[in-house]
């Protein structure tokens, strides 16, 4: 608990970003990963392996864009590095500990955005529609990866949106639908390879016993067909809660403009 509090305090980010939660959820993910990183080391590892894999079939070599860089734990940086001039790390916050873990990379080079759209919007009191993009200038740009990242953007923006202006399940769903939405229209728009590595579905599975309770993780937007899929036992029980455990259902896809694959 005092290393969280240190850590949060340690961590800058603009006002509007504290306000919808983005800090204190990095920070979250931080201690989570700690007391979990055993459990969680299958999905890394199969997430690393995956974005190398498809970062060499793009033979890009000027700059790659990793959307969700998070604590890194999940990108093969070092790779990424070798193989391009320039990598830009993108996310709403970047903790201390990532920046200095990042820092024998010359070429790694850290952005803040908010890939909703939405975040300063919501906080200013109006409803911006979700966009999703990024104000990067697209010369050179030739492999861009989203990161564990499509089903987890509209979370802290829908638990702000139910917190403080009390909106409904049902309208929370629909707002997360368009942020997923807009997320993968910006991924379509790169006009270079795109990998994405994202959870397809939630599942609890009750201390109890029985059949698993199976959420749609992405709001109902349909994803093309995936190049591999695996499962990510995200948290025990007793993690989030002491009657049930969660499995996350993750799936890959190579190339995102690329429709023609057969699942």
């Amino acid at each position: 608990m005092l290393a969280e509090m240190l850590l949060y305090r340690l961590t800058r980010t603009e006002k509007w970003i504290d306000r919808i939660g983005y800090r204190a959820g990095a920070v979250r993910l931080w201690s989570r990963h700690g007391r979990l990183k055993k459990i969680w080391a299958p999905h890394l590892e199969n997430t690393r392996r995956f974005v190398c894999d498809a970062a060499r079939a793009s033979q890009g070599r000027k700059t790659a864009l990793v959307f969700g860089s998070g604590l890194l734990a999940d990108l093969p940086l070092a790779e990424l590095c070798r193989q391009f001039e320039r990598v830009e790390l993108v996310d709403i916050v970047h903790l201390p500990g990532v920046r200095w873990r990042a820092r024998r990379f010359a070429n790694a080079h850290f952005r803040v955005a908010d890939l909703t759209g939405v975040g300063a919007g919501l906080v200013a009191g109006d409803l911006p529609v979700p966009h999703g993009a990024y104000g990067l200038d697209a010369a050179g740009i030739e492999f861009v990866v989203s990161l564990n990242l499509v089903s987890q953007l509209p979370l802290a923006a829908l638990d702000w949106l139910e917190t403080e202006r009390g909106w409904t399940a049902e309208r929370c769903e629909a707002y997360g639908a368009q942020i997923v939405a807009a997320h993968l229209a910006h991924l379509r728009g790169f006009d270079c390879p795109v990998c994405l590595v994202g959870d397809a579905a939630r599942s609890s599975l009750a201390k109890a016993g029985g059949p698993p309770e199976r959420q749609d993780a992405l709001f109902g937007v349909a994803l093309p067909p995936v190049d591999a899929a695996w499962d990510w036992e995200l948290a025990p029980i007793g993690e989030i809660s002491k009657e049930y455990a969660v499995r996350n259902h993750v799936v890959a896809i190579r190339e995102l403009h690329d429709s023609t694959r057969i699942v």
